[in-house]
């Protein structure tokens, strides 16, 4: 009896040692803070961008805890509502209150450079996603050792591919666009990049960012004969609504976010169907349709972008693997190991090693491509 007692004792001080034993560790794991600065409310485009970009961080989150890695990350996420200086205020935020070790973010470009300057000055890496303008991280590349990374489309690699397509099959190309920073900027790339490859555009429209009709714009677009329009107008929607009504069918290719399934569910499959835009994901892909679908099992209704929740989940999942190469929350080392790091296994087309010490793009030009809308599904363009 006293035998059994004594056994009984020691097994169950045996269970509860190992039972605290996993609780102990985890308490004991070194936390690195990453803040995460997204575009969560505002302009309906712009939240979509944010939200899908942090759904794939968020995931990737996920991933990486399951992996029980020694070190714990936690994400301090903030809303920049697209606005510049709330950007700033927020980057000042997490470096001298959050005290993070690193920052990924945010949608609008305008933004990123104006904290980015911050984040160098305060030696803390930033991969930016899913900011698009073409010059981000050329601005600070030569500033040795530059802590300013990215993970998305890059603007120049989608327009040179689009319009060297475009040159290829269409006589008479049109442009709409928007007025903003980003629509004015996006047309003079356009605009230079026909002008090297000897083209001239038959018709330029332009539409505020508040305009909801844009009938007159694409009555012009029709009388000057453009066979393809190039829509970079950030309510993508809004070309499509007028074509019934005035008779106009022709060809749209334009920015990334014409994949968007919220544009798809606005427009519908019949009026997408065979508009091109800029990609990095290929839906025929097992390993992206894999993600997909997992997508759709976590997110539900409010998942709506395959690849700009790709490149999140991609940056993130950069980002963590750095982390966990250094094991401490220190800045400097993150960024080295960013700079170093192989073996990544993208869902989107970043390849295995993503960054160099002259190359701060997660996406370079040969990873760029040209999806279509085809049976409510993104694929690979064929071309010709």
């Amino acid at each position: 009896m006293f035998k059994t007692r004594r056994l009984m004792v020691a097994a169950g001080t045996i269970a509860a040692f190992l039972a605290a034993s996993p609780v102990a560790t985890k308490a004991q794991q070194p936390t690195v803070r990453v803040g995460v600065i997204q575009g969560l409310s505002g302009p309906p485009a712009i939240v979509d961008f944010g939200e899908s970009y942090l759904q794939g961080i968020r995931l990737a989150l996920k991933d990486y805890e399951a992996r029980n890695p020694r070190t714990r990350i936690e994400l301090l996420v903030y809303d920049d509502e697209a606005n510049p200086q709330r950007a700033v205020s927020l980057t000042q935020r997490l470096i001298q209150n959050d005290n993070v070790a690193a920052v990924i973010g945010t949608v609008s470009s305008g933004n990123v450079l104006a904290f980015a300057p911050i984040l160098q000055r305060a030696r803390i890496p930033l991969v930016a996603g899913p900011s698009i303008a073409t010059d981000i991280t050329q601005r600070f590349i030569n500033e040795r050792p530059s802590f300013i990374f990215r993970c998305s489309m890059v603007e120049q690699f989608q327009i040179d591919a689009m319009l060297d397509w475009g040159v290829r099959n269409f006589r008479r190309i049109g442009l709409l666009h928007s007025t903003t920073g980003y629509g004015n900027f996006a047309a003079r790339e356009i605009q230079e990049g026909l002008r090297r490859r000897n083209v001239t555009l038959v018709a330029t429209e332009a539409a505020a960012p508040g305009v909801n009709d844009l009938t007159a714009q694409m009555i012009r677009l029709r009388d000057a004969g453009a066979e393809l329009v190039l829509n970079f107008h950030e309510s993508f929607e809004l070309l499509y609504r007028p074509l019934p009504r005035i008779n106009y069918r022709p060809v749209v290719a334009g920015n990334w976010g014409l994949s968007s399934l919220k544009v798809l569910e606005i427009v519908g499959r019949e009026a997408i169907e065979g508009t091109v835009m800029g990609q990095a994901l290929d839906l025929n892909d097992p390993k992206a349709r894999a993600f997909d679908e997992r997508m759709r099992a976590e997110y539900g209704s409010a998942y709506r972008w395959p690849v700009v929740g790709a490149l999140g989940y991609d940056a993130a999942q950069i980002m963590f693997r750095a982390i966990e190469r250094v094991g401490r929350s220190d800045a400097v080392a993150i960024r080295d190991a960013l700079e170093t790091l192989d073996g990544v296994e993208a869902i989107s087309a970043t390849p295995a090693r993503p960054f160099s010490a002259d190359d701060h793009e997660c996406l370079d030009r040969e990873h760029v491509f040209l999806g279509v809308w085809r049976n409510g599904q993104v694929v690979r363009l064929e071309q010709r």
